[in-house]
């Protein structure tokens, strides 16, 4: 007897959707000629079983579970066209299982990070709580690349330097989509194009624009998964303009790239939001210095901020503040976490809040890499224990937590550099 349970597993999978076939018992009456001649051939029942397996592994490993199941209701109607023939059943069968065998997998740091020049973090130590009473532990999530320079050479090739990094993502029909800025330097000129990237799809350029020392700057940070997307492209006056001058910025663009949550339509030009809708700087206090909150948590009940500075600084870290004291500021890192560091060295980090009382950031100094950090339980988890990975964007897709993440790369000799982006979860 067979159940075939990828029906079953897609329901589960996609409740909202409701519109998926169940999966049959053998026993049951009414089954169509198909799945009868399943049920009657143990070699047919056996593909069945291996197509079970290697669908619920992709629906684990997949961002596009939409396109996924979409996929798979497709190929079970071409499957149940074969009726009593056989050999068409174990065709499909066979064809489908290398389709679902191609689906990109999430594995272990430890087992994607192993190139000369990849730089994986010693454990952290154990028993390591700061004054405030924040627990330091190690909790590595598991990673698999969105792309890399390689995937993007036709935009790269001739160019002095490149760069990627993430902007944001929407859910378009079920399926992550996520929107990056590769920013590619030709001589004095740089061009910041605005790509998208699905699942199993070639990178798809949205936008490109050229100038001296563009940047492509998202207008609202939050994380939600669905509407337009609104961003600002300024750049300096010309070459050879101080890069720390205000003044050197021409007057920047704002555009909006309409998505819903069915397709991805077109961009057009906006216009500039009010500069009295800008936040005002938000200030506090880091232990004994000051420091800038340069975000707010989605209940508007904390703010964040950290004291990005040299490691000789006895208040270095990552505070949270009560949204309305910035006296009442709570370190959640360890100060001076990295004595091994020149007193040049700096710190500087960029950090996203997750869901309830939860957010994340990126450390270039000692106990480096991405931490996730829960107010509520009073711990600091390193999830990507990796050197060099920047700027964590959150994610929330399918009803687990996600980070997208920047890598750059360089080998041993550093004559070789990629620019790489990982979605990550635990």
């Amino acid at each position: 007897m067979i159940k075939l349970k990828y029906g079953i597993a897609l329901g589960f999978a996609l409740l909202a959707q409701n519109a998926l076939a169940a999966g049959f018992d053998c026993t049951l009456t009414g089954l169509n000629a198909t799945e009868k001649t399943i049920c009657a051939d143990s070699y047919l029942s056996g593909l069945d079983n291996v197509t079970n397996g290697y669908f619920l592994k992709a629906m684990d490993n997949s961002y596009s579970v939409g396109s996924l199941a979409r996929e798979q209701r497709k190929w079970l109607a071409e499957r149940n066209h074969c009726a009593a023939d056989a050999e068409c059943i174990k065709q499909r069968y066979i064809e489908r299982n290398k389709t679902l065998s191609r689906v990109g997998e999430y594995k272990k740091v430890s087992e994607v990070f192993i190139r000369p020049g990849d730089k994986l973090d010693k454990p952290v130590a154990p028993g390591l709580k700061n004054d405030a009473g924040f627990i330091l532990s190690e909790e590595p999530w598991r990673v698999r690349q969105l792309i890399s320079s390689g995937d993007i050479t036709s935009l790269t090739a001739g160019s002095t330097g490149h760069y990627l990094t993430v902007l944001t993502h929407r859910v378009v029909n079920n399926d992550l989509i996520v929107f990056v800025v590769l920013y590619v330097e030709h001589d004095e000129k740089k061009t910041a194009y605005l790509l998208s990237l699905k699942e199993s799809e070639e990178p798809r350029v949205q936008a490109g624009y050229e100038g001296y020392n563009l940047e492509l700057t998202l207008q609202d940070n939050n994380s939600a998964p669905e509407g337009d997307i609104r961003y600002t492209v300024a750049e300096y006056r010309g070459s050879g303009v101080d890069v720390n001058s205000e003044s050197a910025y021409a007057t920047p663009h704002a555009f909006a790239l309409n998505v819903s949550g069915k397709e991805i339509g077109s961009i057009k030009e906006v216009s500039l939001p009010a500069s009295g809708a800008e936040q005002q700087k938000w200030v506090g206090y880091c232990g004994s210095q000051e420091c800038n909150s340069r975000l707010i948590s989605p209940d508007g009940k904390w703010r964040l901020a950290s004291a990005d500075r040299s490691n000789n600084e006895i208040d270095e870290g990552i505070y949270f503040f009560p949204h309305d004291r910035p006296d009442a500021g709570v370190n959640v890192f360890l100060p001076q976490a990295d004595t091994a560091k020149g007193p040049d060295y700096s710190y500087s980090r960029n950090y996203v809040w997750g869901r309830d009382a939860t957010f994340y950031f990126d450390n270039e100094g000692g106990y480096a890499c991405i931490w996730k950090t829960d107010l509520a339980d009073k711990t600091t988890k390193r999830i990507l224990p990796v050197e060099a990975f920047l700027r964590p964007h959150y994610v929330h897709y399918q009803g687990e937590d996600m980070i997208i993440a920047s890598y750059s790369y360089y080998n041993e000799s550093g004559d070789y550099h990629s620019e790489e982006i990982y979605l990550a979860k635990k």
